[in-house]
């Protein structure tokens, strides 16, 4: 039986189930807004992915002028591993075809602990057109690679989204550093 799975702006009637996705997905200290905020927040856009009514995923995304920063994306953690966070970055690469897209992960290093997970997360969004940047952000005792959607980034361009970013979510701007 095929699926029939889309996108969807995010609607009142899917809040509850995007918060649990939200919340089973992030640990408390990557939680930097909460869902109620997020669709209340000016330049954002919180979408989830709906099958058969509910969702079952969700991306959160801080626009701004012909950038795109991707803060969130998560899937249902019954269901992962279906090719359901492939359909989100696919989804967002194509209806943003026109921006330049950016994410962050946690900088990856065989030296940590979690160095598997890390390399499998890395590895996901290379295999669904992201790049890896030369430069790093770095946040009060974390870094994290940046990855864009084309192999070549202007660094001030990301610096001004940085600040949006930080802006919007309350928090310090981050260094970006050349690798």
């Amino acid at each position: 039986m095929k699926r029939i799975i889309h996108i969807d702006s995010i609607k009142n009637k899917y809040i509850k189930q995007i918060n649990e996705i939200f919340i089973s997905s992030f640990p408390i200290e990557e939680r930097y807004i909460d869902v109620n905020d997020m669709i209340k927040k000016k330049n954002t856009n919180l979408y989830s992915l709906i099958e058969d009514n509910k969702a079952i995923g969700m991306i959160y995304l801080i626009e701004h002028r012909d950038m795109i920063f991707i803060l969130y994306i998560a899937v249902d953690s019954n269901i992962r591993s279906e090719g359901n966070g492939s359909f989100i970055l696919n989804w967002c690469l194509n209806e943003y075809k026109s921006k330049k897209i950016f994410l962050n992960v946690d900088e990856v290093n065989i030296d940590f602990e979690d160095y598997k997970i890390r390399k499998k997360r890395l590895d996901f969004y290379l295999k669904n057109g992201f790049y890896l940047t030369e430069y790093i952000s770095k946040e009060d005792t974390q870094n994290f690679n940046i990855l864009a959607n084309t192999n070549y980034i202007n660094v001030n361009e990301y610096i001004e989204l940085d600040k949006i970013v930080a802006e919007i979510l309350d928090e310090p701007i981050s260094i970006i550093e050349k690798i």
